[in-house]
């Protein structure tokens, strides 16, 4: 599994997060107690006042090629992956596609990414 942003640690299960600004919510795909759902295949629990979260970025990462990369989804067999070494002719040498000012992305097989592994942040 790829996941990259916002999660939260809630009675010791990573979830997606998001907040509206004054409430922090966590979200799973499938019902759950104590979720609610807002949309079909969407729940969502409020946890803004309960003392058992803790935030964390999660990122996943690893290396293709030789430099480092962190993925952003998947299609199955493919990844799409960014280039997090800051050397954009690095990236440009490797074929890497320029989605913004210095960040350069791809798509690899699967295969070719066999040190994935998530990192978080707390």
């Amino acid at each position: 599994m790829i996941r990259e942003g916002l999660y939260l640690i809630w009675h010791g299960e990573p979830y997606p997060a998001n907040t509206d600004g004054y409430r922090v919510f966590i979200y799973t795909d499938h019902a759950t107690d104590g979720f609610r759902e807002t949309a079909p295949g969407r729940y969502e629990r409020d946890v803004t006042d309960e003392d058992d979260v803790a935030g964390a970025y999660l990122s996943t990462v690893g290396t293709w090629r030789g430099v480092p990369v962190k993925a952003l989804y998947d299609d199955g067999e493919q990844v799409r992956i960014e280039y997090t070494g800051g050397q954009a002719p690095v990236a440009e040498a490797l074929g890497m596609d320029r989605v913004d000012k210095g960040v350069y992305q791809t798509w690899a097989p699967r295969t070719d990414l066999p040190d994935l592994h998530e990192t978080a942040l707390t």
